[in-house]
């Protein structure tokens, strides 16, 4: 009995000395990355996510991989584990994207570059680089629709702040269409009413009316000009609803 309890003792003492010899031939590695989250791969064995705090490793030189899978971006580099030491590795991994923040005032509005992205205020961390047209249109048909070029560069955020403008009942534009559309509607008429005239004028003798025939002729131009100028109302009407 007193044989194999000292049998036990000696090999529990066996395996505590080659634990301790085993723990005193390890290194640790301490991974810290901005953003978190972001795989650790050590010779392309997979230890967890950051951020890895004092994984025991043992010494030696490896080739430490980090994977952003949201950002689609990595970094690699060569580390050396020391027998017993703690290596601290802190690296920011730039993502291959753009970022975009909208806001407006008053919120609520849609977003769209290239297609919808969504209400304001926005926060958007995907956006390919590159040069866009932004539109940001209002919620409420009361105010204008924003319109803006933006450029979206590589790992950098893009805030966008938007007072949103009231509509007048009568701006510019409409104005200009209203007096296009008056101007074409008055020189038709006169066209019209110039028509009647040669009509009237040109059926009279000149032994009842010596005049008739000069009365005729101003209808007659008249008649032309009022269609000359009604017609390029109605273009400047089109054009302007256009643009």
């Amino acid at each position: 009995m007193k044989n194999r309890t000292a049998f036990f003792a000696c090999l529990l003492a066996l395996l505590i000395f080659k634990g301790l010899a085993i723990a005193a031939t390890e290194g640790m590695l301490t991974v810290k990355t901005d953003p978190e989250g972001v795989e650790v791969w050590v010779d392309d064995k997979y230890i967890g996510d950051a951020p890895i705090i004092a994984k025991k490793i043992s010494p030696g030189r490896y080739t430490l991989k980090l994977v952003d899978p949201v950002g689609h971006s990595s970094a690699a580099e060569e580390i050396f584990i020391e027998n017993g030491q703690t290596t601290t590795i802190e690296k920011a991994i730039k993502t291959k994207y753009g970022s975009l923040k909208v806001t407006t005032d008053p919120p609520g509005a849609q977003v769209y570059l290239l297609t919808q992205l969504g209400q304001t205020p926005l926060n958007n961390d995907f956006i390919i680089p590159g040069k866009y047209r932004l539109e940001v249109t209002p919620s409420s048909p009361g105010y204008k629709t924003v319109t803006a070029d933006v450029v979206i560069p590589k790992g950098e955020t893009v805030t966008l702040n938007k007072i949103l403008e009231r509509k007048t009942i009568f701006d510019t534009k409409a104005l200009a269409r209203i007096a296009l559309g008056v101007g074409a509607i008055a020189f038709y008429g006169w066209a019209i009413s110039a028509q009647g005239d040669y009509r009237y004028y040109s059926h009279i003798p000149m032994a009842v009316d010596p005049t008739a025939v000069d009365k005729s002729n101003s209808a007659a131009a008249q008649r032309t000009w009022g269609i000359i100028l009604g017609t390029t109302c109605v273009l400047g009407f089109e054009i302007v609803a256009f643009f």
